[in-house]
């Protein structure tokens, strides 16, 4: 009792440095868990739009809404919104991984509409299409049903707001030896910016298209 009683001072700073820690990482995963919904949205959203990258970023911001709702009434609800629209444009980046342009080239028809001819790739009468497969570069091949597959990944720089906590993270994912990945750099960089503090999380969406997929 008596050593403890001398060490306590030492280990105090590592105890509640431990315990913000542990409270940093349960705000990460309850963002990352957001992160995969509003991803799903996301996706789904592009699947009934063309491909949109406008309407896959309203339905990520849609998505992200919950980390920014701290509240039931309207007000909240409407502030909620706004946040989260600011936050997807600022913190986050969308990529579409699939169709990609070789595909798109590969598989892409002219339609004619009202408004004019659009090239777009054929959704419609899939189970009846020919399955073959083309090569669409990169030792790809692919037939029109995959190339109806969209496929996105979001990258979301999530800000850290534990005290002492964020900055032991900071310093791992800053550090040379720590070899950051591109997107966890792109944060870093929006961190300086802002003089905030971002760890980057991504995910991955998969959905087929119910709209003709159009470039």
């Amino acid at each position: 009792m008596f050593e403890f009683n001398l060490a306590l001072p030492f280990l105090m700073p590592v105890i509640l440095v431990s315990m913000m820690m542990i409270a940093q990482w349960g705000f990460i995963y309850s963002s990352k868990s957001t992160l995969d919904a509003a991803t799903a949205q996301a996706v789904r959203a592009g699947t009934l739009n063309h491909g949109s990258k406008t309407e896959i970023r309203k339905g990520l911001a849609q998505g992200m809404m919950p980390l920014f709702a701290h509240g039931t009434d309207i007000s909240d609800t409407l502030a909620a919104v706004v946040k989260a629209n600011i936050a997807t444009a600022l913190q986050s980046e969308i990529r579409i991984l699939s169709p990609d342009s070789q595909t798109f080239s590969r598989f892409k028809v002219r339609n004619k509409y009202t408004s004019g001819y659009i090239s777009e790739i054929p959704n419609n009468n899939l189970m009846y299409r020919n399955p073959i497969l083309k090569n669409v570069g990169n030792n790809r091949q692919l037939n029109i049903q995959d190339a109806n597959l969209l496929q996105i990944e979001v990258r979301w720089c999530q800000k850290l707001i534990v005290p002492f906590a964020n900055y032991v993270i900071k310093e791992i994912v800053t550090s040379l030896l720590y070899a950051p990945s591109p997107d966890q750099i792109a944060c870093n960089v929006l961190g300086a910016a802002t003089g905030d503090i971002f760890l980057a999380l991504t995910s991955q969406g998969l959905m087929r298209m119910q709209t003709p997929f159009r470039m």
